[in-house]
């Protein structure tokens, strides 16, 4: 058996090998950790949900809600319109 691993053939082959292991447990490990990344990030409706939740606890002031509220709209229109964008774009593809 150490005759067969001795021989340069066997060993690229066998360093091939593992590497090829090594990035396929790299790349099952980052497309999970990018998964997560994605289902941790809020949206505008959940962040406007959390803001009216602490303006109904008497945290913030209805002026501040406002704010808050008139801000996140203006960032939902961008990415409402960046959406059908890219679903007009999908559909002229076909």
């Amino acid at each position: 058996m150490s005759e067969l691993l001795a021989t340069p053939a066997t060993r690229i082959v066998l360093s091939v090998a593992i590497l090829l292991v090594l990035i396929l447990i790299a790349w099952h490990v980052l497309t999970n950790f990018r998964g997560r990344i994605d289902e941790d990030i809020l949206g505008t409706n959940d962040h406007l949900d959390n803001f009216q939740e602490i303006h109904s606890k008497g945290d913030i002031s209805e002026s501040e809600f406002r704010n808050i509220k008139t801000v996140l709209g203006e960032q939902q229109h961008p990415e409402t319109a960046d959406s059908a964008v890219s679903n007009e774009d999908a559909e002229s593809d076909e």
